[in-house]
């Protein structure tokens, strides 16, 4: 009986390749999307009537829940794009 490490192989499969792209994309679109509302919530409008340190993390603890949940479900396409963009380079590998 040998004990040790299963050994994996050097290219995943294309499934895994698929699943890693899409991934990734939706990861691209997420920081894409929090990059935008970083910039929208640095425009003000007036004096901010509930301001401070605690205030600011909340804003910045949404904005990174909701940039995680849109990503790859939000309608922008970016995680599509990037997808198809970078999808022939799977196939020619795979």
């Amino acid at each position: 009986m040998k004990i040790g490490p299963t050994p994996m192989p050097l290219t995943p499969s294309p499934e895994r390749q698929a699943q890693d792209l899409r991934k990734a994309a939706e990861g691209f679109e997420a920081i894409f999307l929090s990059t935008f509302l970083k910039a929208a919530r640095q425009t003000t409008l007036g004096d901010d009537l509930m301001g401070g340190s605690a205030v600011d993390r909340t804003r910045e603890m949404f904005d990174a829940e909701v940039t995680r949940l849109a990503a790859g479900r939000s309608g922008f396409g970016i995680a599509d794009a990037v997808e198809r963009q970078f999808k022939p380079i799977l196939d020619v590998k795979g």
